[in-house]
């Protein structure tokens, strides 16, 4: 007599079931593998501006003051206003980024820029082909790059780190000219800034020193996208250059608070010289890493108090500060 033989294997509905349970743990699993990622590149972001700060405290040992910001011509600077602002001016100078190379354990590098020269040597994209910044100055650094930033490790020069040239309301901005650029020269590192750790009055563990940024840099007035983390100005159109702030900015505008397209560009259009130098972000959610003047690096939520981040911003206002956001 003949047995009928069942084959064995899932039914339908077993193995519709077997695919909804794998769908829901593929759904689980893959967010707790970006915040593991994110956290690990938040760390290394951390670790990245710690380095910084030792190596402008190194700077300072040596020369007995922080970088400058900036080298600017002294006619630009000296009236502040408008004229900073708009003066077209191909005169700007060796930038914080390349004044602590040595101390970044990056002679080789320094070596290879002209700044010997320090207040006549170019670092703008006017530069003379024979000079050796002409090059240089197109070149990306990973130390000056978080990994959270889409554009990091890719051969733009984007800069995340900005010098804090200070911060306050509108009404204490030097100069807020049509480009919608700000200067203060009440942080540590400004244009031309020959700031001090004694005039640091208001603590080094309550004032920022160097700030993170996702708020990269055009070429202005072209669509092309070219990040300049060695430039103290940028390019404009095809004739001259502006002194702004390329690589600082001020605690002015909350973190975070523009928008960006693409990721990257604030919504300003190709050319986003017009907002970079008013506040700090990052790709990192819901804040920003700020480098403090004691080298200790905090991560700042977007949600901190206006007032009390502006005041962060500012070594010598003398204003009480409770402590930094746990």
């Amino acid at each position: 007599m003949k047995m009928n033989r069942r084959t064995k294997g899932f039914t339908l509905v077993e193995l519709l079931v077997v695919i909804a349970i794998i769908g829901v743990l593929i759904a689980l699993l893959l967010p707790a593998v970006q915040q593991a990622r994110e956290a690990a590149r938040r760390m290394s972001c951390t670790n990245k501006m710690k380095q910084i700060g030792l190596a402008i405290h190194n700077y300072h040992d040596t020369f007995l003051r922080f970088p400058a910001g900036g080298i600017v011509d002294e006619k630009v600077t000296k009236g502040y206003g408008d004229t900073w602002c708009n003066t077209g001016d191909s005169t700007q100078r060796t930038p914080w980024t390349v004044m602590i190379l040595p101390f970044m354990e990056d002679r080789a590098l320094s070596d290879q820029f002209d700044i010997t020269r320090r207040f006549s040597a170019s670092f703008t994209s006017q530069v003379d082909s024979g000079n050796p910044n002409y090059n240089l100055w197109y070149l990306p650094n990973p130390n000056y790059q978080c990994p959270s930033d889409p554009a990091a490790g890719s051969d733009v020069n984007n800069l995340n780190y900005f010098g804090v040239q200070g911060g306050g309301s509108a009404s204490e901005v030097n100069c807020s000219g049509g480009n919608s650029n700000v200067f203060f020269t009440n942080g540590i590192i400004y244009a031309n800034s020959d700031t001090r750790m004694r005039d640091v009055t208001d603590g080094t563990t309550k004032t920022f020193l160097v700030g993170e940024s996702k708020y990269h840099l055009t070429e202005a007035g072209t669509t092309s996208t070219f990040y300049l983390s060695w430039s103290s100005s940028i390019r404009l159109g095809s004739g001259s250059t502006m002194p702004h702030p390329v690589t600082m900015a001020g605690a002015y505008e909350p973190i975070n608070s523009r928008e960006t397209t693409g990721g990257m560009q604030p919504q300003s259009g190709s050319d986003s010289r017009t907002g970079y130098s008013r506040l700090f972000g990052s790709f990192h959610p819901g804040g920003c890493n700020m480098l403090m003047a004691d080298a200790s690096v905090h991560f700042l939520p977007e949600t901190i108090d206006l007032d009390i981040y502006r005041q962060l911003g500012i070594r010598n206002d003398s204003a009480p500060v409770g402590g930094l956001p746990q």
